[in-house]
Parts: C-alpha cells; sequence; structure tokens
C-alpha cells in the first residue's frame, strides 16, 4: 500500500515505544505459526504443538514487560479497557485457589484466559503508524487467502485424502453434516475445529472489508481485499459453521450505523454486495448449491438457537451449582491433542459460550467481571473508532472496530478468549485501535495548546 499523507501520518508517530520495531516480526511469526499449528496437533506432535505458540506468546509478552520497566513506564497504562482486563485477570489469578479444581487444570486454564488476551497491551504499547497496520493487515489476509483456499481444495477432494495421515485426520474425516443428499463433508483447513476455520474466516473478512470499503487504499491493494474476502467466505461456506455467518450480518449492520454520511454508507454497500454477490458465484460454480441447506437452518429457531442458547444456559446451570466456579481449564484450555493420561483424566466440559463459561469456570462474580468486559469492549471500541480523524487510518480500523462492537454479542455463541490464532490478533488491533485514538487525541490535545505556549 502507498504512503498515507502527511496530514494522517503525523500525529500517529508520536510517543511510541522504541521496542516496537523488533517485536513486529515476532508477533508476525507468532501468527504464521497459531494459523498453521492445527497439522502438528493432528499429527501427533503432543506438546511440541502447544509449546511453540505458548512460548512465542510468552517471550513478547516479556519483552514488552522488560521494555517497559526499563523506561520506567507503568505495566498497566490507563486506557478505557485497562480496569477491565485487570479486574478479571486478578480474579483469575484468584480462581487458582478454587478447592474443586485440581491444580494442574487451573494452570492450563489460567494460559488460556490471560496468556493471548495481554496481547492487547502489545497493541496498546507497540502501535505507531498506519503503515504498521498494512503490514499486518497484508499479512493476516495473506494466511486467511491461503488457509481459506486449502479448506475449499480439503472439502473437494473429499476427507479420503488425508484420513490415513494420523488417528486425529481419521476421526476428523468423520466430521459431516447430514443434508437431504446425506453426510456432507465440513472441512477445517489447517485448524482444529471446522467452527474454528470458519470463524478465523469471519474475522479476516472483516479486515478485508474495511480495506475494500476505503476510498482512501489504493485500488489495486481493494481489489485484493475482494480476492481475499472471497476465499474466506467460500472458506465459511465449506466449514458448513452457522456462527460466522451470524457474525458477518451483524457486523454489517453496524458497519451501516459506524460509515458516517450517505456517500460511504454507499460505498460500503456497494463493497460488500460486490464482495458477496463474489463469494455466491465462487459458491455455485465451485461447491455446489446443495450446502446452503445447512445455512437455511440458521432461520428455524428450533434448530439455531437452542444450538446457541443450551450452551450458556448449562454454564449458567453449574454456576448455580456452584457459586464460585468450578474452577479454570474446566471448559477450555486443556490440551486434547496430548496423550498424557493426566491430562486425559481431568474433569472437563464442553460449553461453546464464552458467557456460559465464563459463568462455569468463574462462578457469578466472574461472570459479571466477564460480561463487565465484553460490554466495554464493545462500547471503548466504538467510541475508539470515532475519535480517529477522517483518514486512512481510520478506514482500516474499521475492522478492529467491528471486532469490538459484536464483541458482547459473539461471547453468547463463541468462547473468543480461548481460540487461537483468532485471540491474538484480535487483542492485537483491539489495543492498536485504542492506542491510535489516544495518540489522536493527544495530538489534537498539543495543537490546541500551542497558541499558549507563544501567547504574550
Amino acid at each position: 500500500m502507498s504512503r498515507p499523507s502527511v496530514t494522517e501520518r503525523a500525529p500517529l508517530t508520536v510517543a511510541i515505544a522504541p521496542g516496537g520495531h523488533f517485536l513486529d516480526p515476532m508477533v508476525w511469526l507468532l501468527l504464521i505459526v497459531a494459523f498453521f499449528v492445527g497439522p502438528l496437533k493432528l499429527l501427533g506432535a503432543s506438546w511440541l504443538a502447544y509449546l511453540v505458540p505458548d512460548s512465542l506468546a510468552a517471550l513478547v509478552l516479556l519483552l514488552v514487560v522488560c521494555e517497559r520497566t526499563v523506561v520506567r513506564k507503568p505495566l498497566f497504562a490507563l486506557s478505557g479497557l485497562t480496569l477491565p482486563l485487570v479486574f478479571l485477570g486478578a480474579y483469575c489469578v484468584l480462581e487458582m485457589l478454587n478447592p474443586e479444581a485440581p491444580p494442574i487444570r487451573s494452570l492450563i486454564g489460567l494460559r488460556s484466559w490471560l496468556l493471548y488476551t495481554a496481547f492487547y497491551f502489545v497493541g496498546l504499547y507497540t502501535f505507531r503508524s498506519v503503515r504498521q497496520i498494512e503490514r499486518l493487515y497484508a499479512l493476516l489476509l495473506g494466511l486467511g487467502v491461503v488457509t481459506g483456499l486449502y479448506g475449499v481444495y480439503q472439502w473437494k477432494v473429499g476427507p479420503q485424502a488425508f484420513a490415513s495421515w494420523s488417528e486425529y485426520y481419521g476421526e476428523y474425516a468423520k466430521i459431516a453434516w447430514s443434508g437431504r443428499t446425506g453426510l456432507v463433508f465440513r472441512a477445517f483447513s489447517t485448524f482444529v475445529a471446522a467452527g474454528t476455520f470458519a470463524g478465523n474466516m469471519g474475522l479476516v473478512a472483516m479486515l478485508a472489508f474495511s480495506v475494500v470499503a476505503s476510498e482512501t487504499v489504493p485500488r489495486r491493494w481493494r481489489f485484493a481485499a475482494v480476492g481475499a474476502f472471497v476465499a474466506a467466505g467460500a472458506g465459511i461456506v465449506v466449514s458448513g459453521s452457522r456462527g460466522p455467518v451470524v457474525h458477518l450480518v451483524l457486523a454489517g449492520v453496524v458497519a451501516f450505523m459506524l460509515l458516517p454520511g450517505f456517500r460511504s454508507r454507499l460505498r460500503g454497500g456497494i463493497a460488500a454486495g460486490v464482495s458477496v454477490g463474489l463469494v455466491l458465484f465462487v459458491v455455485a460454480l465451485q461447491i455446489g448449491s446443495f450446502v446452503g441447506q445447512r445455512f437455511q437452518t440458521i432461520f428455524d429457531p428450533e434448530n439455531f438457537f437452542w444450538k446457541w442458547f443450551g450452551p450458556l444456559m448449562s454454564g449458567f446451570q453449574v454456576a448455580a451449582a456452584h457459586p464460585i466456579g468450578v474452577g479454570l481449564g474446566y471448559t477450555a484450555g486443556v490440551p486434547r491433542f496430548v496423550s498424557a493420561q493426566l491430562l486425559r483424566d481431568l474433569p472437563t466440559i464442553n460449553i461453546d459460550s464464552g458467557y456460559g463459561s465464563a459463568a462455569a469456570e468463574l462462578g457469578f462474580l466472574g461472570l459479571l467481571l466477564f460480561g463487565y468486559l465484553a460490554v466495554k469492549v464493545g462500547i471503548e471500541g466504538v467510541r475508539a473508532w470515532k475519535r480517529l480523524p477522517p483518514g486512512r487510518t481510520r478506514d482500516l480500523l474499521l475492522g478492529p472496530a467491528l471486532f469490538a462492537a459484536t464483541y458482547p454479542i459473539l461471547s453468547v455463541i463463541a468462547q473468543p478468549q480461548a481460540t487461537l490464532p483468532s485471540s491474538i490478533y484480535f487483542w492485537l488491533l483491539i489495543g492498536m485501535l485504542m492506542r491510535a485514538s489516544q495518540v489522536c487525541g493527544e495530538g489534537r490535545a498539543h495543537r490546541v495548546r500551542r497558541p499558549e505556549m507563544y501567547s504574550g
């Protein structure tokens, strides 16, 4: 992408942590590993598949902490989301003392709650300029294209192409939905679940939309972003996952409300229409119309509503029986692709809901803290985006603003805090959004104060 204008670049290059430059490649490496760690798990790489991304993430956080310590800056700088994150993090640490949770499970569960959520502060402390966002988007959209197209290829060749690779791949070859034409395989690409694959494609599609809908981004990059949107949309279709479809519809409604003026809304609507139209064309041409049977169930309340409301209520029922929760790691975080019997024997349950998971693991107080965080993410993310001046930074950060605005509702049907790789770049981009808003505010305040400095 071409360089931003001078008027936009000026307020976004001040007061930035010097450690950010050398951290960027490490974050990019972490994202690449996280997008492709699925095959390591399914091929039986055991602990290696978990230790590699977690170690990289811990190293990035350690370097950020060291940099803040050296320059004598607080570890938790003031921002709209600092207090909710600190409150929830402190409560999770206290939950380590929960007598109903095995210590090993609590430790593993603490990792799933805090390790990648802390990347909010990485984004907050290392954001420098719109150029940094452009490079990160190029990486994420590229990864989205590769994994999306591989998912389509995986669906086209069928599960028999990989069923013999390992025991886990053999089990995943049986993942299917039941349609009128019989069982239909659900692609999972380079991830460990079809839903995880589709969820990441949904987030990538939002980032692509923010590029496509911008009039400040060069046309060649917008065309490339349309291609990324199509690849991500096709990936969602072959996954057979309905949640990301609802998520994208909700994000589209929010985008229409956020975009100012008739012209911007019209441009965004045209961009969305063209992108969705191309997705439907590719689906009809390469995948087949019968996959629509799966997504028609979205309009069936008995089929769709209870699919998501059930896990939510399950979490509330656990909290009703255990007011302080049953401890960390009960619903997510314990490695599934490790042969250690100690981990296999840990009491766990599958609750595919952020609020339901918080209620079951943290009890009602933890649920309130998580709910407070979710609502604050939505409110503060939208406010931060609205404070940005018109320009390329604001256009590109529309994607993270959509992440934030839909987070309180997405947490009903998913566990965003415990899913790789989305939990990395979700919090990283939210942190960048908040920092960009702060920098622009500081720049405006500085320009207002300057006449007073030289008056008289």
